[in-house]
């Protein structure tokens, strides 16, 4: 997964390491690099857009519609574990 794709909150690794690293704040730093603050180190890291990452936890929220009574619900799923979802159907079904 390319490093375009993290957000703040979210928990990754580098390919060449296994260190979970937690981003606490994430900003544009010159295209095509961002600047991440990471949870329990002092200094900043910068990334390219597409520097592959290995992600450990990336929780995102989608509007979901049922696919049997189009009934809509927000459900937030964890990318690495779930993956982006394409169908859904509600609990009444």
């Amino acid at each position: 997964m390319p490093a375009a794709s993290l957000q703040e909150g979210d928990t990754f690794s580098l390919v060449s390491n296994d260190s979970p690293l937690t981003i606490l704040t994430r900003r544009r730093h010159l295209q095509p690099l961002w600047l991440l603050d990471l949870e329990g180190h002092d200094s900043s890291i910068t990334l390219r857009d597409d520097e592959p990452i290995r992600p450990l936890r990336m929780l995102r929220a989608f509007d979901l519609t049922c696919q049997l009574c189009t009934r809509t619900a927000r459900r937030v799923l964890d990318l690495p574990v779930h993956g982006i979802p394409q169908t859904w159907v509600c609990d009444q079904h």
